[in-house]
């Protein structure tokens, strides 16, 4: 493995990706322009230096932190927050009380491995920190880099990136900046919302191979055999709207259930939109039945302004069972992260 390999496998972060990327740069694109692309040289010469100072002079670590807070978290919000959060302000609540977890966990991160060359994590690490360690980041490495396209003072290139641990390609468009002096800097980086959706798509692909005997198990006792939806209103000033479906399932269980745990999804990628529902089990009766779930439509959420503005096809909704709880407090469960 060459010095740029093992400098890439090291890395554990976002923002050391994009440190990263700017050797990668170097390294790859020095037939094409040397002499612009000397401040990503140097980037690279001061991190192996442990020389934090120097690079901060040649890349804007934090502009970059930001940035990445912004995409990925946005994207998480997206994908994950519970449909009654349908006001930009809640998102926005949300948005916030993520973001000083990501931008500490990081700046901490980046300061650590250029300081030591490495990065730890605590035995009790924070939500931030435990999407940096899962998602596979240290074992990104790139496979392609464009030919630098340059206006005025602002150069830009597309990075593919391959995450090994997760299997997936990510893409990243990189700018640099020259100062008045012609030394350039990194200042941008475009596409961390992919690298999320990326991860996303590669966790449900592993966890859903994981999952199968699980599920094997659930479709024993818990059975959706169809499905009727409608779209009716939803609050009363008009924001949202209501996904309404009347389940037919049949229930066959050795013993007394409490709950069935579940989501309901509409779209896909980066359209996805998935809500979670709870049915009381407690006083229900064993074979089939029909069972009402509702699930809210965000009107910030593309899939589901998708549904309110052109409807649905019921191939478009997905309901999954990811939690059987019994009577006596045992549960039957799906794994909703990789095993350590």
């Amino acid at each position: 493995m060459n010095d740029t390999k093992k400098f890439l496998a090291a890395i554990a972060v976002v923002l050391i990706v994009i440190v990263a990327l700017c050797v990668g740069i170097s390294d790859n694109v020095q037939q094409i322009a040397k002499k612009n692309f000397s401040a990503t040289t140097a980037a690279r010469e001061a991190v192996q230096a442990h020389d934090i100072d120097e690079v901060n002079r040649y890349v804007d670590i934090d502009a970059l932190i930001e940035q990445a807070a912004a995409e990925i978290l946005s994207a998480q919000i997206n994908a994950t927050t519970a449909p009654t959060a349908y006001s930009m302000d809640a998102l926005k609540i949300r948005y916030d009380e993520l973001k000083p977890d990501f931008v500490t966990s990081a700046r901490s991160a980046v300061d650590e491995y250029i300081a030591a060359g490495k990065i730890t994590y605590p035995d009790a690490p924070t939500a931030a920190q435990k999407f940096f360690r899962d998602s596979g980041l240290g074992s990104c490495e790139i496979v392609s880099i464009t030919r630098p396209h340059i206006e005025g003072n602002v150069q830009t290139s597309t990075v593919i990136v391959h995450n090994a641990k997760m299997n997936f390609n990510f893409e990243l468009e990189l700018d640099l900046e020259a100062d008045a002096d012609g030394n350039w800097r990194v200042t941008k980086a475009d596409g961390f919302d992919g690298y999320y959706t990326g991860y996303r798509r590669a966790l449900r692909r592993k966890l859903d191979s994981l999952n199968a005997p699980i599920a094997a198990q659930m479709d024993e006792i818990f059975v959706v055999q169809s499905f009727k939806a409608r779209v009716t209103d939803g609050d009363e000033y008009g924001f949202s709207r209501t996904l309404e479906l009347l389940l037919k399932a049949d229930v066959k269980s050795d013993k007394p259930l409490d709950k069935i745990i579940g989501t309901v999804s509409i779209g896909k990628d980066e359209r996805e939109s998935i809500a979670p529902f709870v049915i009381d089990m407690t006083d229900r009766a064993q074979g089939v039945q029909s069972i009402a779930v509702t699930k809210t439509l965000n009107p910030f959420v593309r899939a589901d302004v998708d549904a309110m503005k052109h409807g649905l096809n019921p191939n478009d909704i997905r309901i999954e069972v990811t939690e059987i709880i019994f009577a006596d407090g045992t549960e039957l469960k799906q794994l909703d992260r990789l095993p350590e």
